[in-house]
């Protein structure tokens, strides 16, 4: 019983997290694509391209991508091979699955705390892009809050697969 309200606590946590994050990634991606279409149309119509849009595209687009991965895993979106779990018993199969979503959340934690530290590392060094001078640090926190918000939701799943595995 404890495992279901732990990933139920996970889940509320992770829920709206990976909401408001998947909401900034749109609005990311809208950006870029209007972004996109005024600097095409500028250089090939008038020859005057927005200065710097391919360094605001290299530094936004990690943001579409690591504020998505939540929301894509609550919805079992991710790209997944079952060859083999497949064909296990339902438990053992749920069992497996809880493995693996550990292994997921051993994973993202450490790309959460190793993106922490470059971000700091960056903060701390005044790293900015080459032509527009923007601070880098802050799109490297987008990847360290991002996969902080995967492994909420990679903890939730860990632990409802487990519940699965182990009800009577």
């Amino acid at each position: 019983m404890w495992l279901k309200k732990t990933a139920a606590f996970f889940h509320s946590l992770a829920h709206p997290s990976a909401l408001v994050l998947n909401y900034l990634a749109a609005t990311a991606l809208v950006f870029l694509m209007i972004l996109t279409g005024i600097d095409v149309t500028m250089r090939y119509v008038f020859n005057a391209p927005i200065p710097g849009s391919f360094e605001i595209t290299q530094y936004v687009l990690p943001v579409v991508i690591a504020f998505g991965m939540a929301k894509c895993s609550l919805e079992n979106g991710h790209v997944s091979v079952e060859l083999l779990i497949s064909r296990l018993p339902g438990r053992m199969r749920a069992f497996m699955k809880s493995i693996a979503y550990l292994l997921f959340t051993v994973l993202y934690g450490l790309i959460t705390w190793q993106s922490l530290l470059r971000a700091l590392g960056m903060k701390q060094t005044g790293q900015t892009s080459e032509v527009l001078a923007i601070p880098v640090y802050p799109f490297v926190l987008t990847v360290t809050v991002g996969s902080a918000v995967l492994c909420l939701t990679t903890i939730k799943d860990f632990f409802q697969y487990l519940f699965e595995a182990f009800k009577k």
